[in-house]
């Protein structure tokens, strides 16, 4: 069984490269490295030669921000049976490729497997365990979790990005909806990958012993984690909403737009309720915030009715759907 590991990089050299050097030490050995960079990142691309005799690795060039397009290039040029993808602010933890091919090789039934991703941030390691990890209820509210999942292996229906493996031969044709919004993380495209998978009745698990070390590094596009930026935030509940009405059946999907636009406590939805909870500490930015939501909604909802426009939303909107 052939390893593939993509990891889509953008000016973040010292991140990319620890990465790397993580994969060189692997019990068994990965035997395809895909680093995908921007045409214009030279920065990024000067560090792949210096890995060529120590790593099986490959540059593939992208035009244009954004993850999905070095994604879903990843994708479409992996020659693994199994290709896995992590951040370049990840570090595999040097059993990790042994264990994600130990877990394929003796559940073939299997279309995906994440596994936990240890967050360092403000000088220490995220404390924490949780049972419930990468779910998604019928009405769509998720839980993810993955950073501090415990216990056994079990069926999910949601893999993070920084850590999350495919079986190629399940994957097919189906790639991340390119409608998804965004110029940097593009949040939410491993829910939509995910769901697109789950919707064609394929099975995700997810194993906390499979594990990233993940030095959460900035983000060097217009979406910075610690700023709050109003067209960031409409993409990120676009996305979400997109992908959520592309999995649900139409009577939970009706449920999902009248509370994401009535109420909106959770889901990163920012409703009417919330709105007005939110004004005596926010002000004005709560009705900033309101209206952003609200218009991504919509917005989702129309796109949602309009139809595919990748092989990803139409492999979603032909599957068995659940609800």
């Amino acid at each position: 069984m052939k390893h593939t590991v993509a990891i889509p990089s953008y000016h973040r050299s010292a991140e990319l490269r620890r990465a790397l050097q993580a994969l060189m030490i692997q019990e068994r050995r990965v035997e395809e490295v895909i680093v995908i960079a921007r045409s214009d990142d030279e920065e990024t691309q000067a560090v792949v030669p210096t890995f060529e005799g120590k790593l099986p690795i490959v540059l593939e060039l992208v035009n244009g921000p954004g993850v999905i397009t070095p994604l879903n290039r990843a994708l479409d040029v992996a020659s693994g049976d199994i290709l896995s993808f992590i951040d370049d602010d990840a570090a595999p933890h040097v059993d990790w490729s042994k264990r994600i091919l130990d877990v394929f090789e003796a559940d073939p039934d299997l279309a995906g497997l994440g596994g936990r991703d240890r967050i360092f941030g403000a000088g220490g390691w995220v404390d924490g365990q949780a049972e419930i990890v990468g779910k998604v209820r019928w009405y769509g509210r998720g839980c993810g979790n993955h950073h501090i999942g415990v216990g056994p292996r079990r069926d999910v229906d949601i893999l993070k990005g920084v850590n999350m493996s495919l079986r190629m031969s399940a994957v097919g044709k189906l790639r991340i909806d390119t409608r998804l919004r965004g110029n940097g993380a593009q949040h939410h495209w491993e829910l939509n990958l995910c769901l697109g998978l789950r919707g064609q009745g394929k099975r995700l698990a997810y194993d906390p012993a499979i594990v990233v070390d993940h030095f959460v590094a900035p983000r060097v596009d217009g979406d910075h984690r610690e700023v709050f930026n109003v067209l960031a935030y409409e993409n990120e509940v676009f996305n979400l909403t997109l992908s959520l009405f592309g999995y649900l059946r139409p009577a939970p999907r009706t449920l999902l737009l009248l509370y994401a636009l009535g109420i909106g406590i959770w889901n990163n939805y920012c409703g009417a309720a919330k709105t007005v909870l939110l004004w005596p500490r926010m002000g004005a930015k709560a009705w900033i915030k309101g209206r952003a939501s609200a218009r991504a909604v919509c917005a989702a909802w129309k796109a949602s009715k309009a139809g595919s426009a990748s092989a990803a939303a139409s492999s979603i909107r032909n599957s068995t759907q659940i609800g």
